[in-house]
């Protein structure tokens, strides 16, 4: 993410060759943030509770799920970050 002063034209070059500058499209995505383990038994139950709140707002999801762990395997339990996210369709009035 570039900071919203910028345009595409006005971003810095990137130093680094390996570096690729790509603009995506807006998106919007419902997300669930839990801590824990990211085994199947508790990737299932927020999954399930995610797609819940998915339903009861009458969102449409329009992508497979998407995952982010974010902490290393020596992380206590208790104090992982992860999240699962599904692409919905841009409705501001939901």
């Amino acid at each position: 993410m570039m900071p919203s002063k910028y345009t595409a034209n006005t971003l810095p070059k990137p130093v680094n060759n390996r570096v690729n500058i790509k603009e995506i499209p807006e998106q919007t995505f419902v997300t669930i943030s839990f801590s824990g383990l990211n085994s199947n038994e508790n990737i299932a139950m927020h999954e399930q509770q995610l797609m819940q709140y998915v339903e009861k707002r009458k969102l449409e999801a329009i992508s497979t799920y998407k995952y982010a762990f974010y902490n290393p395997p020596w992380t206590l339990p208790f104090l992982r970050r992860n999240e699962i996210m599904v692409q919905t369709k841009n409705n501001q009035n939901k």
